[in-house]
């Protein structure tokens, strides 16, 4: 079973893909996207759903997972999280894999 892991941000979203053999895990590949500073939320977004689709058709995972909005004060953060979360669900979406969201406590166990 192979399974890509998104943390989805606007302007870094890390990803990394492990493979797990019995009880045994297998680091496969990891890396960030980065998008830049000055270019419009549109063109961000666009960036990590392209990037997205081509690591997941180079890995070719069997299941996805997400981590949930960790909501604080920064209204406007939260919100801008919540776009670079549906980009990375609708990837995903594309690719036809299952899709798991998980707290960031949940992810770092």
């Amino acid at each position: 079973m192979r399974v890509i892991g998104i943390d989805p941000g606007t302007t870094t979203t890390g990803w990394g893909i492990v493979e797990s053999e019995g009880n045994r895990l297998q680091h496969i590949a990891d890396g960030c996207i980065r998008t830049q500073t000055g270019a419009s939320l549109p063109d961000r977004l666009g960036k990590i759903f392209h990037e997205l689709t081509r690591i997941m058709n180079t890995y070719q995972p069997h299941q996805a997972v997400v981590e949930e909005i960790f909501v604080s004060q920064n209204v406007q953060s939260a919100l801008k999280l919540g776009h670079a979360r549906g980009v990375a669900i609708a990837a995903a979406n594309q690719y036809g894999v299952p899709i798991h969201e998980y707290t960031a406590l949940q992810i770092k166990k």
